[in-house]
Parts: C-alpha cells; structure tokens; sequence
C-alpha cells in the first residue's frame, strides 16, 4: 500500500484487509511524506502484521509502490489503495483462483464504485471503464488493470521492478504490460471484490490528462518495457 494524506480512510482499509489475513502474512505501508496522521493512523492499529515505510519526502506514487513491492516476502502479492474497502471474501477468492491453476501468475477482479461517504455510486469499475483486457498493446492505449484489484505471484516482481525512471508511469498499468511481455498467465473475476472509492482527494484517477502527458507516459513505458525486452534476449545470447 502506498499512503499519502490518508488519515480519513487508511484505519478503515487497513481493517478491511487485516482480518482477512493469516497470521504470517503482512502489510506493507509505505507513507510517501504526509503531513497528516497517516502513520498514526497506522501505528493505533497496533498489528504485528503491520510494516510501516516512511518516506522523508514524497516520492510520488509509482516510487512508493516500488519500494513497498521491494520489501515484500509472501508468495501472492495484492496491491491496495489507501481509502478503498475490501469485501470480506477477497482474499479467499483470489488465493484459490491461483490454488486452482499453478501456471496463473496475475488476477484482477471488478469493483463497486463508492462516494467518500462509503456509499454505493456504481455497481461495476469495468462498466464503466470499458471492458477488462491483460493484452499488451490494448494496455499501452489503454490502460485496464486497475492496482487496487490486482494480485499476482511475487515471481512476476523479477521482471517488473525496477519500475521505469521517473513519475508518469502508472504501477499498475506497468506490472501488468510487463506479465503481458513475458507471456505471464491473466485470469479476470467479474465479481466485485473491492469498494473503490472515489472523492476529491483521491491521489489517482481524478486528474484528466492532458493528450501531451499521456504520450509521455505510453513513450516512457514502452521504452521501459523495450529496454527490458533487449537485456532479457542479451542475457539469452550470453
């Protein structure tokens, strides 16, 4: 989990996912320089479950995620927004998805859409942005794979980190191009599994881009994406 500014909802969250968990598992918290009581908002959960990063200064989103993903140990690793809220059955259903077909590497699900309230305001996330697709050029227009219903095996995280140079870069849309790359296995859950909330401080997804950025972004992500393509067959002729 990536935090900035998140004293209103992290508690919440974080208790959503917490009790789905087994005792070895952990939750990694990376704050990215807030000036709010995030980290005390994480720290009053008093869970030993819990590992708290904080950040000296804010790094941005995509820096945050990497060092979160770097830290990681488990075998499944689930992406997570700070405000968001977890279906009790989540991380049952997504573990035996991947128990159910050993070759699966990443699993993404659909969401309900929610107000800062907590109230419902749509039934589908896909609905309404357009159709779920793991494919690497669609995502490279489009990006479909949405952090806060993702999960994949952590072996996936040797190919996809480092993430790109600088802060355009959308982790998601990065780690599941870069499954797409090397042929990793994608399953979608039509089922909802996450309330995906959306307020005015949301730290992404309320920003429209401009035509400008959004070329940057695809440009830096193809780059990225072709610099690993090129290390990866010279490691093969060597």
């Amino acid at each position: 989990m990536a935090a900035y500014q998140g004293e209103n909802y992290i508690s919440l969250q974080l208790r959503s996912i917490l009790g789905q968990l087994s005792a070895d598992d952990e939750v990694i918290v990376v704050d990215d320089g807030s000036t709010d009581h995030t980290c005390g908002e994480v720290a009053a959960l008093q869970d030993a479950r819990l590992v708290l990063m904080e950040n000296n200064r804010n790094q941005g989103v995509l820096r945050a995620f990497e060092s979160a993903l770097s830290s990681s140990s488990g075998e499944i690793v689930f992406l997570s927004d700070q405000d968001d809220l977890w279906f009790p059955k989540k991380v049952e259903t997504v573990l035996q998805v991947f128990a159910n077909d050993p070759d699966l590497m990443l699993v993404a699900s659909d969401a309900i859409l929610v107000d800062e309230d907590g109230a419902k305001i749509g039934d589908s996330f896909y609905a309404k942005r357009g159709k779920f697709r793991s494919g690497l050029w669609s995502n490279l227009l489009i990006g479909k794979f949405h952090g806060c219903t993702m999960a994949f095996r952590s072996t996936l995280l040797r190919s996809a980190l480092p993430f790109p140079p600088g802060r355009l870069v959308h982790h998601d849309t990065w780690i599941g191009c870069m499954n797409a790359l090397i042929g990793g296995k994608t399953r979608y859950i039509a089922e909802p599994l996450v309330a995906y909330r959306r307020h005015s401080t949301n730290v992404t997804g309320r920003v429209t881009l401009s035509n400008y950025t959004r070329l940057r972004m695809r440009s830096q992500m193809l780059w990225g994406l072709l610099v690993f393509w090129a290390g990866r067959c010279h490691n093969k002729a060597t």
